[in-house]
């Protein structure tokens, strides 16, 4: 009996067991390679080579490490599209480079389905690892469409990855890309697999990979960014990773830690949970997250730069093929404030391409600009840099009224020092083509519109168009559709990208003049310099 009892104070004075796994994690980098902006070609802190040299540095600093991507890895830059379109016996480069740096697994993102189910099946079976997406299944049998989850293990801790895709996809996806798949809410998808991971799969620690951002609490069903909804509908969860949303997050809910680390590779998201073992099972004590940014002066991985050089090449000699002579600037500066040539060009292409009166299109960037003169594609590529497509709708005089005043909520009242509504994102302020109209921001939300006019003639609320609108606004991106009330179907999508219809333009005229319509503008002027410096 003293023997027992000896033996029983003996392992009363062990010291627990402890395990630190460190979790790394990576999201939209859209195809990103160099540190440099892929137009202008000046210097940026981004991309694989110095993401790869901060995932290598920390790696050596703990064995037990998780290496996780959140999605929207294989479209977005130039390069990707070349190897797609233009090379598809050069190798996905971010499988290539992920499959190097020991990627554990990768949730899909809805901008990994542009290319098509057979690009993307392809990019897959080049990995090495799982592509995950447990709330995607076939659209004809009704099976998974890709791993659900993924079981690791660390240092003799069981973890497991639970793959999630944005529940939205059916109102943001191309539905010609996604036709063989169907996607069910990720939220109820989560609450029949974390217990299964936990009761079949005897994980220790569950994360979730979800390709979605922070949203909020009462989030609903099919929302784009429901991470704070799953943590609070979901019991068990250890740690959650974000994406989607391009923002960089490090905080918690209810205790539970969420990281999303920023899109193109701008800052690595870091966890570092503590394990406890106790009746032979792991359990989180503690956990800590944070963002790790590479600078100009991070090294650029050799790996990552050798491996990817046939591909850099080509692109390179893609995008610097002569496009046309401009005889006038392209200005994007006052772009959200007036009538601008660039904005007059993408009209120009989308009203062409589906043969409409209207047409609603945003302004990429303030800071787009293009000198007149001699031009390149690369130019041209930064003015549509999405695999967006041109569809046509029919609306209502009072549609059109109502498309404007949701788009005047990207200011707020002119008097007030903060000109910029910041819950309204740059791509979600649509101008429209072929009507004249002023937005008058001294006067609330709702009567914003004023002197709006068709060909000299007031418009009237039950007068019909043709509006072009691009594939995203027709998903439903912006809440365009909602706040003008559509409930129609397109009259005509045309098949050709957005990018490719603005080249077949651009290329097909040796001397492009774009004559500046100037049919609308916000009032009171304002101080223009200062709206601009406000202006993502």
């Amino acid at each position: 009996m003293f023997r027992w009892i000896g033996i029983l104070f003996l392992t009363l004075a062990l010291p627990a067991q402890e395990l630190k796994i460190q979790v790394l994690c990576t999201t939209d980098m859209h195809g990103a390679i160099m540190p440099e902006d892929a137009f202008t070609l000046q210097p940026a802190a981004k991309g694989w080579a110095k993401t790869a040299t901060l995932i290598r540095e920390l790696k050596a600093k703990n064995p037990h490490t998780l290496l996780v991507d959140c999605g929207d890895t294989i479209q977005g830059e130039p390069s990707s599209y070349v190897r797609a379109r233009l090379h598809p016996e050069l190798a996905e480069p971010s499988m290539t480079i992920m499959n190097a740096l020991g990627y554990h697994a990768m949730t899909v993102g809805n901008h990994d389905f542009d290319w098509g189910a057979a690009i993307l099946r392809k990019a897959e079976e080049q990995a090495t690892f799982p592509w995950l997406a447990a709330n995607a299944v076939l659209a004809r049998s009704g099976k998974a469409a890709f791993a659900p989850y993924a079981v690791v293990e660390l240092g003799g801790a069981k973890i497991g990855i639970l793959g999630l895709t944005t529940s939205g996809m059916n109102r943001i996806a191309d539905p010609a890309n996604i036709d063989d798949f169907r996607f069910q809410d990720a939220v109820e998808t989560a609450r029949t697999m974390v217990p299964l991971l936990r009761d079949k799969e005897k994980v220790d620690v569950v994360v979730i990979a979800l390709h979605g951002g922070l949203g909020t609490s009462d989030t609903g069903l099919f929302e784009e960014n429901q991470a704070m909804a799953l943590i609070e509908r979901v019991p068990g969860i250890d740690l959650m990773l974000c994406g989607h949303t391009h923002e960089a997050l490090s905080t918690r809910h209810k205790g539970v830690p969420i990281l999303q680390a920023q899109a193109q590779g701008r800052a690595l998201g870091v966890a570092e949970l503590v394990l406890m073992k106790a009746k032979n099972q792991w359990k989180v004590a503690t956990s800590e997250t944070r963002l790790v940014r590479p600078t100009l002066d991070t090294a650029n991985d050799p790996q990552v730069i050798e491996a990817t050089a046939a591909l850099r090449k080509v692109t390179n000699d893609y995008l610097d093929t002569f496009a046309t002579n401009l005889t006038v600037d392209l200005d994007g500066r006052w772009s959200r404030m007036e009538d601008s040539t660039v904005l007059q060009l993408l009209h120009t292409v989308q009203r062409k391409a589906v043969g409409a009166q209207l047409s609603a299109a945003f302004s990429p960037s303030t800071r787009y600009f293009v000198p007149k003169g001699p031009t390149s594609i690369r130019q041209f590529w930064a003015l549509m840099p999405y695999e967006n497509k041109v569809a046509r709708i029919r609306v209502t005089g009072l549609q059109v009224k109502l498309w404007l005043e949701h788009a005047a909520r990207y200011y707020n009242f002119s008097h007030l020092p903060e000109l910029v509504n910041r819950e309204v994102a740059g791509f979600d302020f649509d101008m429209i083509d072929g009507v004249a109209y002023a937005l008058d921001l001294s006067k609330p939300l709702g009567q914003r519109v004023i002197d709006l006019k068709f060909q000299g003639q007031p418009v009237k609320e039950n007068q019909t168009f043709t509006l072009a609108v691009n594939s995203y606004r027709l998903a439903g991106g912006g809440g365009y559709l909602n706040a003008i009330h559509f409930k129609g179907q397109p009259e005509l999508v045309n098949p050709t990208s957005l990018r490719n219809l603005l080249f077949e333009y651009v290329l097909g005229q040796p001397t492009l003049n774009i004559p500046l319509v100037e049919k609308w503008r916000i009032i009171p002027a304002l101080d223009r310099e200062r709206v601009l410096a406000q202006m993502k």
